[in-house]
């Protein structure tokens, strides 16, 4: 019984340090590629996601300074998974795109999965490297049908209330953040100054009654973790018990550190909210103009009531 036990115990030994060997290798092997690939002409951090209707958004990050200089951008639309170019070569891309581009919007007519990938074009011709997540993504996508969309319109007509700084678990309202989606997610500093002036030299409408919170489905459970779960802490402790000026402080904290960009993105429209709510209209402003592609219709809202009291 005792030689059993002795036997187990290393036999367990051998499967955790096998394990923590894999673990680490592929630690390793994900940043000798982040490294290796860093200033090269290769997109990363490929991303699709669908909306309401026939609307897809393909986006990604550019390379920073890359050798050779990028001078094309080649979408491809695939039903299989790419993970070599050699399985683009007969292929036509869906768009070619300038260099400066990081976002496309592909329309889909069937419920197909697809798949999609980001070639970079230099004065060389095509920088033929395939890489998984990086500019080739891993899952696929594909339309809901019209039935799905309805019901999930139905079901999200539910009012969700914040008694006691508590998030509940009742979806809100969905909004399609596909369509209207312009090729950048954030703008400069100027264009959201010459938004808040547009105001200026006319006559103002009488102001609109007082917006109430507004919080993303997503962020009405607690996460596993990870950034987002920092966000729903925020908005936990601070937003829904109303510490307007204190949600202020975090989120701006929050956006400063190394986020995903989802998470960044609801944390400036939350940010542009806490200002509405703090009066700062000008800087609500600001902050929503710079989420006003990735949500048109919500921030269009939150715009027009902040202007209405500048």
């Amino acid at each position: 019984m005792l030689r059993i036990s002795v036997n187990l115990i290393f036999c367990n030994s051998n499967y955790i340090i096998i394990y923590m060997k894999k673990t680490i290798c592929s630690l390793i092997l994900i940043i000798a590629a982040s490294l290796l690939f860093a200033e090269k002409p290769l997109v990363r951090d490929i991303q699709a996601k669908v909306g309401n209707g026939k609307k897809v958004r393909i986006s990604w990050q550019l390379p920073q300074k890359p050798e050779p200089a990028l001078y094309n951008l080649l979408i491809y639309r695939t039903t299989g998974q790419i993970s070599s170019y050699s399985q683009l070569k007969n292929l036509e891309p869906i768009a070619s795109l300038a260099p400066e581009k990081t976002s496309y919007i592909d329309t889909l007519e069937d419920l197909r999965d697809y798949f999609y990938t980001v070639i970079s074009e230099t004065e060389k011709g095509p920088y033929d490297v395939v890489l998984l997540s990086f500019n080739s993504t891993v899952t696929s996508v594909h339309l809901t049908t019209k039935k799905q969309t309805e019901e999930a319109v139905e079901k999200n007509e539910t009012e969700t209330m914040y008694p006691d700084g508590t998030l509940r678990k009742t979806p809100l309202p969905y909004l399609d953040i596909i369509d209207g989606v312009g090729a950048e997610p954030l703008v400069s500093d100027k264009t959201a100054s010459d938004v808040s002036s547009l105001t200026g030299g006319s006559k103002k409408a009488s102001k609109s009654a007082v917006l109430t919170p507004y919080i993303f489905e997503e962020d009405l459970v607690s996460p596993d973790g990870g950034d987002a779960y920092l966000l729903f802490e925020i908005l936990k402790s601070s937003f829904v018990t109303k510490k307007y000026k204190e949600s202020i402080d975090k989120l701006n904290h929050l956006i400063g550190t190394n986020i995903s960009e989802s998470t960044r993105n609801r944390a400036y429209f939350y940010l542009g909210e806490a200002q509405y709510f703090n009066k700062n209209y000008e800087e609500a402003v600001r902050n929503f103009v710079k989420v006003q592609s990735v949500y048109p219709t919500l921030s269009q809202k939150w715009l027009e009531a902040s202007l209405d009291r500048i």
